[in-house]
């Protein structure tokens, strides 16, 4: 009896010093609603259970679901989501177990353990205690931005960027980073590749520049910023990949051929190809590091992003995309089903690889693949990918010394695919701006001059021509592809001197034009005049 007391007693003890407890709750067909609809603070969603965190004066919320206290006090340690890729790994070596659900565990590190953990052949993800940001639909954009992805169609200028990708500078990308021996997060050499990247997206143009640190001693992402003609501050497209590598002979030796350079490279090419090109949105080129000890960078990057209020149109991350264990090799697309929901931007991401490559993709929807860089957008509520070579990892050299070129990275022809289709869709996210027709100038005289207003609007423009002519001229309303959409006829108005027509936005079927850039043309004589207007639906 005495013992059971004692028992009791320190049970009480523990409880009421303790402030927060780590909670495992079991989810039904309805997910994470009934969770956040009754206030928890959700960490991680996996695939039969959710990771919560309670404080004393929550516990009233947990009652009506299945549940179990993990553990007391969860800040004072290190926790992380493991999926091994080799089942003779004995977790246990490395930290407690406190949960295994399906192929994922949540691991409590034990001090100095994670180095050893992460040389193995595992993928992992830190267990933050920022709750996650659920969004039933597509993350919320400024009023008249739009709250649908745009249409898959053919662009000209896109084409134009999808030649301009070269197999040859992808490989010499590659090879540079490879060439450091390790990219291990907290390795010098990790800190030059860092540099390496810095001035490739300074070569190519980028408006900024900037190295962003996140935990101390690592190497810092590295992130370069196209400035969108329209839309230059906090909305827009992000294309990433993680730049650090592991190895079981790390922190000396880690070369990342596949795992990740091949991303890293993707990224780059697409900084290159994309320089000469203006969009209406801005854009954003980030190399990651921090991935392979838990998602450190991206984390960082993407909390930050939600604090400040950035709206993310869409990430797009590859990880791993050059290795082929049969002919020909597919593209493993991974989308979140829910929370955010992000199967139409995986359909937007297959229609445009299927209308600008020679990719074969596979779609994978997902709850629980949280193991690269694309899980801390999901998890701040924004719509992402991760693009992946195979999952399961068939890589026999993943993790190893052996991920270089011929060996990890055996399919460049592949690599090259994959950094075309990544490129096509970022730059459909983004919208060309000012491509498709060429603007004249010549035979323009200072007695004419072509005009809409508004020059932003949603229904309605009058589009005028002050001449000296009341004769009336035919007009040309061009897409950003170059095609006609509409035929006008400009009359003359109440205005001396002046023709003009009315525009409601329609095509010459009547139906409402989706919201963009538009150009007028119009030809007097062997003159023509060029002007443009904006859209927004």
């Amino acid at each position: 009896m005495i013992k059971k007391m004692t028992s009791l007693l320190l049970i009480t003890l523990v409880f009421a010093v303790a402030d927060e407890y780590l909670v495992r709750v079991d989810l039904n067909d309805e997910r994470l609603t009934p969770l956040s609809q009754h206030g928890l603070k959700i960490l991680a969603e996996l695939e039969h259970t959710a990771i919560v965190l309670l404080t004393d004066s929550e516990f009233e919320k947990i009652q009506p679901f299945s549940h179990e206290i993990l553990d007391v006090q969860p800040k004072e340690a290190d926790y992380y989501l493991v999926l091994p890729m080799d089942s003779m790994i004995d977790l246990t070596v490395y930290g407690d177990v406190l949960l295994n659900d399906g192929d994922d565990y949540l691991l409590k590190l034990h001090g100095g353990m994670l180095e050893p953990l992460i040389r193995q052949k595992v993928m992992v993800k830190r267990l933050s205690f920022t709750p996650m940001v659920l969004q039933t639909g597509r993350v919320p954009s400024p009023p008249d931005h739009g709250a649908q992805l745009p249409d898959v169609f053919f662009n000209y200028a896109v084409q134009e960027m999808i030649d301009l990708v070269e197999s040859d500078t992808i490989l010499g990308n590659v090879q540079r980073l490879q060439d450091y021996g390790t990219r291990y997060s907290t390795h010098d050499s990790c800190f030059a590749a860092a540099g390496y990247i810095f001035d490739k997206f300074i070569a190519y143009g980028c408006d900024s520049v900037y190295l962003q640190y996140h935990e101390t001693g690592y190497a810092p992402n590295v992130i370069g910023v196209k400035r969108g003609e329209l839309y230059p501050d906090s909305i827009y497209t992000v294309i990433c990949g993680h730049f650090d590598a592991t190895s079981y002979l790390a922190p000396a030796i880690a070369p990342g051929a596949d795992d990740n350079a091949s991303g890293t490279a993707a990224v780059i090419e697409a900084a290159r190809v994309m320089s000469d090109y203006q969009f209406e949105y801005s854009i954003r080129y980030i190399a990651f590091s921090g991935e392979e000890q838990g998602l450190y960078g991206s984390e960082h990057y993407a909390q930050l992003a939600r604090s400040q209020g950035d709206s993310i149109l869409g990430v797009i991350n590859g990880d791993m995309i050059a290795y082929s264990d049969i002919q020909p090799e597919s593209l493993e697309v991974f989308a979140k089903t829910y929370n955010p929901p992000c199967e139409p931007f995986a359909d937007f991401f297959i229609a445009t690889a299927d209308t600008y490559t020679t990719l074969l993709t596979n779609k994978r929807m997902t709850t629980t693949m949280v193991y690269s860089d694309h899980a801390p957008f999901w998890d701040q509520g924004y719509l992402a990918l991760c693009n992946i070579e195979d999952f399961w990892v068939e890589n026999p050299y993943y993790h190893t010394p052996g991920d270089t070129i011929g060996a990890g990275y055996n399919d460049h022809l592949f690599c090259t695919e994959v950094t075309k289709a990544e490129i096509a869709t970022l730059a459909l996210l983004a919208i060309p701006y000012g491509t498709g027709i060429v603007e004249f100038e010549n035979g323009k005289s200072e007695s004419t001059r072509l005009m809409a207003r508004p020059s932003i609007g949603k229904n309605f423009f009058t589009i005028s021509l002050t001449t000296q002519s009341t004769d009336p001229v035919d007009l040309k309303i061009h897409d950003v592809t170059g095609r006609v959409v509409k035929n006008l006829v400009m009359l003359a108005s109440d205005i001396g001197h002046q023709l003009s027509v009315k525009w409601d936005g329609t095509d010459n079927t009547g139906q409402k034009l989706p919201g963009g850039i538009y150009f007028l043309e119009l030809t007097e004589e062997d003159a023509t005049q060029t002007a443009k207007l904006v859209l927004f639906r």
